[in-house]
C-alpha cells in the first residue's frame, strides 16, 4: 500500500467515525456544593459550566476557567443579596477525568439600611399636589429598611419609582442617579435614587388619519382627552380602548410626542384602520331552553352615510322567532348613545302563544363600571292561552336600567360582582290597558376560595304593581325555570298555572348557590342548588328546588356550562346548556 493510499484511508476512517475523535475530546466533570435554591442559577451562567462540552477544552484552558469561576459565583451569589459568600474549591485527576470542586456557603443575606429617594427638575416645585405624590412613592417602594437586598428587586423598584412619573404629567421622566453601597461587615445596603422628572405635559388637540368612510366626528365624541389638561397614559389608553370596541374599527393606535423641548399642548395622534361598513352573517345553534336555532344577521355602521349603526336579525327558533331592527346613532359630546328599534316576534313556552309588535327609543351611556340606560317603549301583544279566550295587551312603558360590573374580568370573572336594577311602568292615560309599575333586580357575586376553586351566588327579584295581571304584557310580568335561573325546569315553566298553560305572574323570587373546582386550568366541575318561583300573589309564593352537576369549560367566547339538574318538584332530570353569565 503506497503512502498517498494509506492516508486516504485514515481520512476515510476519521470521517467515517467520528466517535473515535470524541472518545479522545478533554472530560471534566463539576462537583458543586451550593444550598438547591442556588444551583440554578449557577449552573446557568457559570463559564465552567458552559464549556464543559466544548471539543476544544483542554487542560490549560480548564485550569483559567477554574481560577476564575469563584470570582463568578461571588459576583452571582450577591446578586441574590449575599455579599461576604466562604468558597472553598478544589481541581484534581482522577482516572484520566478531571474533578472541579465547589463548596459554597452564602452566609447572612444583606438587608436594606435605608433608603433616599429624591425627585429633581420641575417636578419639586414645592406643591403639595407633588409633596404627596413623592410621599406615596416613598410608601409604596418596595426594598423597604429591614428587606433582603436582591439585584433584580433592586432595579425592579427603580423602575415602578420611575413609572409612576412616566405615566402622569411627566412622560419624558428618568433615572439621574441610584447607587447602593454595601457594607460587607454589617451585611446593609444604603440605596440612594435620583429621578428627573423632566417638564410636565399637557395633552393637545387630535390628529387623526387612516378615516376613509366614516366622519371625523366619531372619532372626537369618543375621546376623554381635553386640550390643555395634564398628561396621563391612562387618558391614552382609554381612548383607544374606545375606539377599538366601537365596531367602526379593527384597529386603533393612540399616542402623544413627548419630547422634553415641546412639552406644552403635544397632538394625540389617532391612527385607525376602518372596519367594513356592512356585514351580512348566518349562524345556526341550538339551545336547551328554546330549541334549535337559525339566523341571518346584517350589519351597516355607515347607514344613510352618516355613520349611523344598523343592526337587524331574523332568528327562528324552536319555541321562539323574531324579526328585529336597531339604528344606532353617533355617541353625544356628553357620552350618550341614542337608538331606536322595532321588533316583531312569536313565542310558543309552555302552552302560552304570544305574537307582538313593538318599536322604542333609547339613551344609554356607560361612564366606567357604570351602564345606564332610559328607555320609552310601545308594544302591542296577542295572547292566546290553551283552553282560554285571546287576549290583546298594549302598554306604552317608560323603563330606566342601572348596571354595574365590578368583576376581575368580564369573560371569565372569578371575583366581584355583576348587578342589574331596572323600574318601570305604563298608565292607562298614556297606551296602556292598564296601570302597572314594575321593579326588578338581579345579582350575582363571585368569591374565589383558594386557587382552584370559587363560589358563585346568584339572587333575583321582581315586583309589578297592579290591580291585576290583565291586560299587561307578558314581557312586564314574570315566568322563571330554564338554563341560568332555575335549573331542574323546563324554560319559563314556572309561573301562573292558567289552564293546561303557564303564564307570567307579578312576583319573581329566585336564588342560586354554585361551587366550582377547576380540575384543569380551562376545564371544571361544578355543584350546585337552585330555587324560585313566579306567582300573582305573593301569599301563594312557594320556592321549588332544583340541584345538580355540571361541567365547565372556559372556551374562547366565555365559560360553557354543561349541567344536569334534578327538578324536586317535578321529580325529573333535565339537561341544561348555556354560554356565559346574562347581564
Amino acid at each position: 500500500m503506497t503512502p498517498l493510499m494509506l492516508c486516504g484511508l485514515l481520512l476515510a476512517v476519521l470521517l467515517l467515525c467520528p466517535a473515535l475523535v470524541r472518545a479522545e475530546a478533554f472530560q471534566y466533570t463539576i462537583e458543586m456544593d451550593v444550598p438547591q435554591q442556588y444551583r440554578e442559577l449557577l449552573q446557568r451562567n457559570l463559564e465552567i459550566y458552559r464549556w464543559q462540552n466544548n471539543p476544544r477544552m483542554n487542560a490549560d484552558q480548564l485550569q483559567r476557567l477554574f481560577k476564575r469561576t469563584p470570582d463568578e459565583i461571588r459576583a452571582l451569589i450577591s446578586s441574590e443579596g449575599f455579599f461576604s459568600p466562604r468558597i472553598e474549591s478544589g481541581l484534581a485527576e482522577k482516572s484520566g477525568v478531571w474533578v472541579a470542586r465547589f463548596s459554597v456557603a452564602p452566609g447572612e443575606p444583606a438587608r436594606v439600611s435605608s433608603l433616599t429617594l429624591r425627585v429633581e427638575g420641575p417636578f419639586a416645585d414645592g406643591s403639595s399636589e407633588n409633596a404627596a405624590r413623592l410621599t406615596q412613592m416613598r410608601e409604596q417602594w418596595p426594598l423597604n429598611p429591614g428587606a433582603v437586598f436582591r439585584q433584580q428587586d433592586w432595579e425592579a423598584a427603580k423602575r415602578g419609582a420611575l413609572q409612576k412619573l412616566l405615566i402622569e404629567r411627566y412622560p419624558s421622566a428618568g433615572i439621574s442617579f441610584s447607587q447602593a453601597t454595601v457594607d460587607p461587615e454589617t451585611n446593609q445596603v444604603a440605596l440612594e435614587v435620583a429621578l428627573d422628572s423632566g417638564p410636565a405635559f399637557t395633552f393637545g388637540g387630535l390628529e387623526v388619519s387612516g378615516l376613509k368612510r366614516y366622519p371625523r366626528s366619531i372619532v372626537e365624541r369618543l375621546s376623554a382627552i381635553e386640550p390643555g389638561a395634564p398628561y396621563a397614559q391612562s387618558k391614552l389608553l382609554d381612548f383607544q380602548q374606545r375606539l377599538q370596541d366601537s365596531l367602526y374599527f379593527s384597529s386603533a393606535q393612540v399616542t402623544a410626542e413627548t419630547d422634553p423641548a415641546h412639552p406644552e399642548r403635544v397632538p394625540v395622534r389617532v391612527e385607525v384602520t376602518e372596519n367594513p361598513s356592512r356585514k351580512l352573517g348566518f349562524g345556526v345553534g341550538v339551545s336547551t331552553n328554546t330549541g334549535a336555532r337559525a339566523q341571518i344577521d346584517y350589519r351597516d355602521l355607515n347607514f344613510f352615510d352618516r355613520a349611523w349603526r344598523l343592526s337587524s336579525a331574523l332568528k327562528l327558533e324552536t319555541k321562539k322567532q323574531g324579526l328585529n331592527g336597531e339604528v344606532q346613532f353617533p355617541l353625544t359630546e356628553a357620552g350618550y348613545r341614542d337608538s331606536i328599534n322595532a321588533l316583531l316576534e312569536r313565542t310558543d313556552i309552555e302552552g302560552e302563544v304570544t305574537r307582538k309588535i313593538g318599536i322604542g327609543a333609547k339613551r344609554s351611556r356607560v361612564t366606567g363600571k357604570i351602564e345606564t340606560a332610559l328607555a320609552m317603549q310601545y308594544q302591542a301583544e296577542r295572547q292566546d292561552v290553551a283552553g282560554a279566550e285571546s287576549k290583546l295587551n298594549k302598554a306604552l312603558t317608560l323603563n330606566y336600567s342601572w348596571t354595574k360590573r365590578d368583576v376581575d374580568n368580564l369573560l371569565y370573572p372569578t371575583r366581584g360582582y355583576l348587578f342589574n336594577a331596572q323600574v318601570g311602568g305604563g298608565a292607562k292615560a298614556l297606551l296602556s290597558d292598564q296601570d302597572f309599575g314594575r321593579g326588578y333586580g338581579r345579582l350575582v357575586y363571585f368569591h374565589p376560595l383558594g386557587a382552584r376553586d370559587s363560589l358563585i351566588l346568584r339572587v333575583e327579584a321582581g315586583m309589578v304593581a297592579a290591580a291585576s295581571r290583565d291586560g299587561i304584557p307578558s314581557d312586564f310580568l314574570f315566568r322563571t325555570g330554564g338554563d341560568q335561573s332555575v335549573r331542574g325546569y323546563a324554560y319559563q315553566s314556572l309561573g301562573l298555572k292558567q289552564g293546561t298553560a303557564v303564564v307570567g305572574g307579578r312576583y319573581l323570587g329566585v336564588a342560586s348557590a354554585e361551587y366550582v373546582h377547576w380540575v384543569m386550568p380551562k376545564w371544571g366541575a361544578a355543584l350546585f342548588f337552585d330555587a324560585g318561583n313566579a306567582v300573582d300573589e305573593v301569599k301563594e309564593f312557594k320556592a321549588v328546588q332544583g340541584y345538580g352537576a355540571g361541567v365547565r369549560w372556559k372556551s374562547p367566547v366565555g365559560p360553557l356550562n354543561f349541567d344536569i339538574a334534578y327538578g324536586r318538584d317535578v321529580e325529573q332530570l333535565r339537561l341544561h346548556f348555556s354560554v356565559g353569565f346574562t347581564f
